[in-house]
């Protein structure tokens, strides 16, 4: 077996670490990247060292599980924040593989850790400006909800109608908890199945009137993908109230899902529209809407817009959704 340089000097940064695990977990070399990368001066100071060591306790775990799988013949990963040899906190990718000589036996284990960081960085980020603005249309529902309220306090007759705009208005905050979540429990407190997330995001619109029906399969929907899948949802439901068959209560919509093999089809079409003049084929909500469906949701998203209507065809991994 090959050893790496480990002189971290006229190196370039990649951002990528690249090291050799013994089987026995301890450090044995590391790529002059990597060097760089981890701010080590001096590889002596770490080799032979357990390589879990150099992780913080809490993540202690992850690495033992992976040195663990590699060295059983398997390819592991997992995600974590780890600091450099000087103490700057970085997040990291991690790819455990096992390396094995000419007669198949595995000799030793490499690890490619790559330096997430900035990537992490701008994630939280995107994290906080959506509870800030959950946080603000929170308020604004508050706010709006108080204001019935007390208008409606005064007038007995009008009692009847606050009670019902004060109810569909909570199914507005209640939606707006799974697509901009504040918090873990706005996203535990979320429907686990697809057929849920679209009686609940639905709800203040049936309430109002409109006409909907949902048929076929269900199927699970995960942690992970909940508030993705609330986010297609809501702006199918937005684009039907300001364009399609719950603009003025006079279409319908039907929600069809199927599963197909490994997938599941999910068909939203609009009927007794046709094709309103200001219906937008392109924008900032299209473009949130395909990106949602293809990059999170590793799923595909066709449109027609029929004599009667707008059909709209979403295919989605169930493996993704669960």
């Amino acid at each position: 077996m090959s050893v790496m340089n480990t002189n971290p000097t006229a190196v370039g940064d990649t951002g990528d670490c690249l090291k050799t695990i013994g089987l026995d977990g301890t450090l044995q070399a590391m790529d002059n990247d990597g060097l760089c990368v981890m701010e080590i001066d001096d590889f002596g100071l770490v080799a032979g060292r357990p390589w879990a060591s150099l992780w913080p306790e809490e993540s202690r775990q992850l690495v033992l599980a992976s040195v663990a799988a590699a060295a059983s013949g398997k390819v592991s990963r997992f995600s974590a924040d780890c600091p450099t040899a000087k103490g700057t906190m970085k997040s990291w990718d991690v790819a455990v593989t096992p390396i094995r000589n000419d007669r198949g036996e595995i000799i030793a284990l490499q690890s490619l850790s790559h330096d997430v960081t900035r990537r992490e960085q701008d994630r939280r980020e995107s994290a906080l400006v959506s509870r800030e603005l959950a946080h603000r249309i929170k308020n604004l529902f508050a706010v709006v909800d108080s204001l019935v309220y007390l208008s409606g306090r005064s007038q007995p007759t009008s009692h009847p109608f606050v009670a019902s705009l004060r109810e569909r208005l909570g199914g507005l905050g209640r939606a707006i908890s799974f697509i901009h979540p504040m918090d873990a429990r706005d996203v535990n407190e979320a429907p686990r199945s697809i057929k849920g997330l679209i009686a609940t995001l639905l709800a203040p619109y049936e309430q109002a009137g409109a006409h909907v029906a949902v048929t076929g399969d269900d199927a699970d929907v995960g942690q992970d993908a909940v508030t993705s899948v609330a986010m297609v949802l809501n702006e199918l439901a937005t684009n039907a109230v300001k364009y399609g068959a719950m603009r003025d209560l006079v279409g319908h919509l039907a929600i069809d899902l199927k599963r197909d093999g490994e997938r599941l089809i999910l068909v939203w079409k609009e009927t007794g529209v046709g094709r309103p003049a200001d219906a937008v084929t392109e924008g900032f909500g299209t473009s949130l809407l395909d990106r949602t469906v293809k990059s999170q949701l590793s799923g595909v998203i066709t449109r027609d817009w029929a004599p009667d209507g707008l059909i709209v065809t979403i295919s989605l991994p169930l493996k993704r959704l669960a």
